[in-house]
């Protein structure tokens, strides 16, 4: 399927209704995939792929942020900054072997990483003002 719209994908969840298209040996109406990357690259292709990436990343760099004064002792302490990259990890590693498409999973790190980025926007003002 890639190979056919490799650029921008066939679109949002469309793979579960093509799929069996391409697949032999199924006679299933709707095959889901297994793969959170394969998915992105088939739905959204490279451009698709290659922004998820780009906000993987960003969460990545989140794990050196900051901690402004007095919020040493707080819950996104020192020690939450060192776990970041093993949840983001075990995310990552989820992703390669389940569609991601679990919203409280996803709420919660997304959540997470709104509360570390806040905490460095925080950290940056109260060291230039």
């Amino acid at each position: 399927m890639f190979l056919e719209r490799p650029l921008l994908g066939w679109g949002f969840h469309q793979m579960p209704a093509e799929l069996p298209r391409f697949v032999r040996g199924y006679d299933e109406k709707l095959l889901y995939p297994h793969n959170t990357y394969m998915e992105l690259l088939v739905e959204h292709g490279v451009a698709g792929l290659a922004l998820y990436l780009w906000l993987m990343w960003e969460l990545w760099r989140l794990r050196r942020g900051a901690i402004p004064d007095g919020e040493e002792n707080g819950f996104l302490d020192r020690q939450f900054h060192h776990l970041w990259p093993i949840l983001l990890g075990v995310y990552w590693l989820n992703a390669a072997v389940v569609v991601m498409s679990y919203q409280f999973v996803n709420g919660l790190l997304f959540t997470l990483a709104g509360m570390l980025a806040a905490q460095r926007r925080r950290a940056e003002c109260s060291q230039t003002g």
